[in-house]
């Protein structure tokens, strides 16, 4: 296929995306205003599982599907798409500088801590690999399952982060919704429809373009298909931050990068002809470039705690700091890589 026409349809398809996930980010709001669940736990879980659908379904597609079976690209595509995520929330933390709103949320302290700690057992088998002589399946359940029992412990903290998100103390909204639930709920389930479908749709086009550009699978999946699969976010961040609900916000973001993270272990478990974790660590190339994104992606969340748990800034270049560092962190990661 002609490489201008797959740009064509890459940012048609992006665009489909950016205003589908507008609209979605809006009826978030709505139902926010509507019901007394925090905004939080609506961003971190319900609209943070939609805008992640499609790492999710990219994962499935690189692992199980024969056309593809490239571990590495899944990998690079979740953790790229974490490091582009907040990398979204340092943007936006910039653009909207004078909201300050790092001083204005009290939620997500405890899911974000829960990222961190996803990182770290990541980080487990990559570090044990080291002393193994090549022994890479220290950490498989015996008998018929062929998963990785570090995708048990990720699965295991993504309950606990949703139960922190749930007992996240909130301020409810003042505002009143003019929609009905029932009108909310449609017009929430067709947007989430179509931000799905042209997500998946955007991948393809993304995967393609990568191989293409004759990328490597991991480096692509960090770059290209992270980007790709992380439009939802941003707009959703955008809209979210535009309308003045932090929470949601911050919530979408901090819930998407802990079920993003979640992908690989659910991937792992439901593909029962292999390892995922055996076939990452033997590849050299993508054993290092996946090292260097959880670096990165570690130092992201450590750098967003900061933001959290800071005492209220008013001095606008101390207040900015970590949003700073997070993006000169990203950049970095692209000048290693190129």
């Amino acid at each position: 296929m002609d490489l201008f026409l797959m740009f064509a349809q890459y940012f048609l398809l992006a665009f489909v995306v950016i205003y589908a996930t507008s609209k979605l980010s809006f009826f978030v709001d709505e139902l926010d205003k509507k019901t007394n669940i925090s905004g939080a736990l609506i961003g971190g879980v319900l609209l943070a599982t939609i805008t992640s659908m499609p790492e999710f379904i990219t994962s499935i597609t690189a692992t199980m599907s024969s056309q593809v079976n490239d571990p590495g690209l899944a990998f690079g595509n979740v953790f790229g798409s974490n490091i582009f995520n907040i990398s979204i929330l340092a943007v936006a933390d910039i653009i909207f500088v004078k909201e300050m709103f790092f001083n204005k949320v009290k939620t997500q302290r405890k899911t974000n801590a829960l990222v961190i700690l996803m990182y770290l057992i990541f980080m487990i088998p990559l570090f044990i690999s080291k002393f193994s002589s090549g022994d890479y399946s220290t950490f498989t359940v015996g008998f018929f399952l062929t998963f990785n029992i570090i995708s048990l412990l990720i699965v295991i903290v993504y309950f606990l982060s949703i139960r922190a998100m749930g007992q996240d103390e909130t301020e409810q909204s003042e505002e009143e919704s003019s929609y009905s639930f029932k009108k909310i709920g449609i017009y929430f389930g067709l947007w989430a429809t179509v931000v799905i479908a042209s997500s998946f749709f955007v991948t393809l086009v993304a995967n393609n373009l990568g191989n293409e550009l004759g990328l490597g699978s991991s480096f692509a999946g960090a770059i290209f298909l992270g980007i790709a699969t992380s439009l939802p976010e941003f707009t959703a961040v955008i809209t979210l931050m535009k309308l003045k609900n932090y929470e949601a916000a911050l919530g979408n973001i901090v819930g998407s990068n802990i079920f993003n993270l979640t992908i690989i272990s659910v991937v792992d478990i439901i593909n029962v002809n292999e390892d995922l974790f055996d076939t990452l660590l033997v590849g050299k190339e993508a054993r290092e470039n996946i090292s260097l994104l959880l670096i990165l992606g570690l130092f992201n969340s450590i750098m967003l705690m900061i933001a959290l748990l800071r005492k209220k800034s008013t001095n606008i270049y101390i207040y900015l700091i970590p949003s700073v560092s997070i993006l000169i962190g990203y950049f970095v990661y692209i000048g290693l890589s190129v």
